[in-house]
């Protein structure tokens, strides 16, 4: 129950019981996964990311698909607009709540090739998008980047849209938050680390040493 709610029960009690008496008969037609699925396009209407990353991971347990909750976001199009469904999209993917798209596969070449090194600035947190998997970079020097998955150990959350702490990135779903020198949680500090990806540089360019998987 969220604040606003507590209080005016409290304030209000004849109001907030006949207000929570109409909800919850105005749905028992609807089953348990329907229910959520319209939770999911009402959230995205109103813009509450709180709302959707609590609704959206109860229509999956409910037995909604991963295509089921796509089209409840997408639903809300006439009324959110597509600035709110672009954005409802993004929280889902970083919660992995939405179906894999297939991706052209790219030349080998320039499936390793990530980036030119002069081009990362030193000692701060960089971010690269890829189809087969985003990346953290992060310059510790002019010859060394250290390269990370972009997925919280933790949550599995895209870390890629964490909050930039410059040194450190803190994931936005637990606020888990890591070193990017050394790869370490540091709070909570319970000896989980970001997932290291094996690159090399050559003629300064950084590279993936294998295909990614």
């Amino acid at each position: 129950m969220s604040k606003a709610l507590t209080y005016l029960a409290k304030a209000r009690p004849e109001a907030a019981t006949s207000l929570l008496s109409f909800y919850k008969h105005s749905v028992q037609a609807l089953d348990e996964k329907t229910r959520h699925l319209i939770q999911i396009v009402t959230k995205v209407t109103v813009g509450t990311e709180r709302g959707l990353r609590q609704y959206a991971p109860k229509a999956l347990k409910a037995g909604a698909s991963r295509e089921e909750i796509l089209d409840a976001v997408l639903m809300a199009f006439p009324a959110a607009g597509l600035n709110k469904v672009l954005d409802a999209i993004d929280i889902m993917r970083e919660m992995d709540l939405l179906p894999e798209v297939a991706q052209e596969s790219p030349t080998a070449d320039s499936s390793l090739r990530l980036c030119t090194v002069a081009d990362l600035p030193l000692q701060r947190l960089q971010t690269l998008q890829r189809p087969s998997g985003d990346l953290l970079l992060y310059r510790t020097d002019n010859d060394t980047v250290l390269v990370y998955s972009a997925r919280c150990p933790h949550s599995k959350a895209n870390l890629c849209h964490g909050t930039d702490h410059g040194t450190q990135v803190e994931c936005r779903v637990h606020n888990w938050t890591f070193d990017l020198a050394s790869g370490a949680c540091l709070q909570p500090a319970n000896g989980k680390t970001l997932q290291v990806v094996a690159t090399e540089i050559r003629d300064g360019q950084l590279y993936l040493l294998s295909a990614p998987t």
